[in-house]
C-alpha cells in the first residue's frame, strides 16, 4: 500500500455508523435529485448503471462534500476551507463552500484535467496547482491547513464525506430493492467504505466490489499485502495513495468483498462502450467498473442483478475525442 504519512485527520469521533449515513441524506437531500439507476444494454444478467456523472459538479463527490461543509458550516466560515483533490472532490468542496458563502482553496496536481480545474473556478473557489502527482498536492494542502489554520477537508479520510457518500447505496435499494451485488469505483476509500457499510446494513447478503485500475493499486495493495507500483492512468480520479491510518481502511476491511484490477485498454474501451451504447460520457474512474464485467472479473454467469456506479463524467474533451477516433 502507498502510505501518505500524514497522521490522523483531523476530527476523530465515533466510527462511522449507518445513523451518519442517514442523516446525511437528509442533510443533502433539498440540494441534490436522487440519480438515475439505468439498465445496461448488452447484459443478459441485470446490470445496472447509478448514473452520478449527472450530478451539479457531474461527479458522486459533491454528495461527501456537500455533507461535510454542510455539517461544518461554522468553522467553514471563520477558518476558510482547505482540501487537495484530483478534481472532482475540489468541485464539490467547492460548490459547497459557495452554498454557505466560505472562502476555499483547492490544490490539485498540475496535471489536473482542464475541465475540473474550470468547474472549482466556477464556483468561486482557488484552484492552486501544486506538484506532479496527487500525493504532492495532499502533502502541500495538509502544509497549508497547518500554516493557516483553514479547516481540511479530505477526499475520502473523514467520516462526514463517507457518509454523504453512502447515500447512494440509499438510493440504489429504494429504486431497485433486488440488486444482489454492487461495483464501486476505489481510490482512498471514502466511497467504497460508504456505500459498503450502507449496503451490507441494508442488505447483509450483497456483494460488495471495489474496482481499481492496474495502475492505481492502493486499496488493493492495502487487502492483499502487496506492493504494486502507481503508473499513469486515463483514470486520474483514482490515483493517489492512501494516509497512513485512514478511518476508510478498517471499514472496507470489514464489508467489502474483494477488491480487482482491471486493464487501462479495457477502462478506455468501457468509456467508448458507455457513449456508443448509452451516449453518455463518462471519465476515466466511472468506468472501471463497466471495465471488469467486460473483462469477467466479475463472473455475472451467477444471475446476480448488479449495480455499477459511474462515479462522473469529467473528462477532457480532447482525451474523450482521442478515444472515439
Amino acid at each position: 500500500m502507498t502510505v501518505l504519512p500524514i497522521g490522523k485527520p483531523e476530527k476523530m469521533k465515533k466510527p462511522l455508523d449507518f445513523s451518519d449515513v442517514k442523516a446525511a441524506r437528509q442533510r443533502i437531500q433539498p440540494y441534490l435529485y436522487p440519480t438515475p439507476l439505468e439498465r445496461a444494454a448488452d447484459y443478459e444478467t441485470p446490470i445496472y448503471c447509478k448514473l452520478e456523472n449527472i450530478n451539479p459538479t457531474r461527479s458522486f463527490k459533491i454528495r461527501g462534500a456537500l455533507n461535510a461543509v454542510l455539517l461544518n458550516q461554522e468553522q467553514a466560515l471563520q477558518r476558510g476551507i482547505i482540501t487537495a483533490s484530483a478534481g472532482n472532490h475540489g468541485q464539490g468542496v467547492a460548490y459547497g463552500a459557495a452554498m454557505v458563502g466560505a472562502d476555499a482553496i483547492v490544490v490539485m496536481p498540475k496535471q489536473a484535467p482542464r475541465r475540473k480545474v474550470d468547474g472549482v473556478e466556477r464556483s468561486g473557489a482557488t484552484a492552486l496547482l501544486h506538484g506532479d502527482t496527487y500525493d504532492e498536492a495532499e502533502q502541500h494542502a495538509r502544509e497549508l491547513e497547518r500554516e493557516t489554520g483553514r479547516l481540511f477537508i479530505s477526499p475520502y479520510n473523514d467520516f462526514d464525506v463517507m457518509a454523504g457518500q453512502g447515500t447512494i447505496a440509499l438510493e440504489i435499494f429504494e429504486q431497485h430493492p433486488s440488486i444482489q451485488r454492487i461495483l464501486v469505483p476505489v481510490s482512498g476509500g471514502g466511497l467504497l467504505s460508504g456505500i459498503a457499510l450502507a449496503a451490507k446494513t441494508i442488505r447483509p447478503d450483497v456483494e460488495v466490489i471495489g474496482v481499481q485500475s492496474i495502475a492505481t493499486p492502493a486499496m488493493y495493495n492495502f487487502f492483499y499485502r502487496l506492493e504494486l507500483a502507481e503508473e499513469e492512468t486515463i483514470a486520474d480520479a483514482l490515483s493517489g495513495g492512501i494516509e497512513e491510518n485512514s478511518v476508510t481502511l478498517p471499514i472496507c476491511q470489514q464489508y467489502v468483498d474483494k477488491i480487482v484490477l482491471v486493464e487501462e485498454a479495457a477502462i478506455e474501451e468501457a468509456i467508448r462502450w458507455m457513449f456508443y451504447k448509452h451516449g453518455w460520457v463518462i471519465e476515466g474512474a466511472a468506468a472501471v467498473g463497466l471495465a471488469a464485467l467486460a473483462q469477467k472479473h466479475v463472473e455475472i454467469e451467477d444471475g446476480k442483478e448488479t449495480a455499477v456506479i459511474i462515479s462522473g463524467g469529467n473528462i477532457d474533451a480532447d482525451t474523450f475525442l482521442g478515444l472515439m477516433t
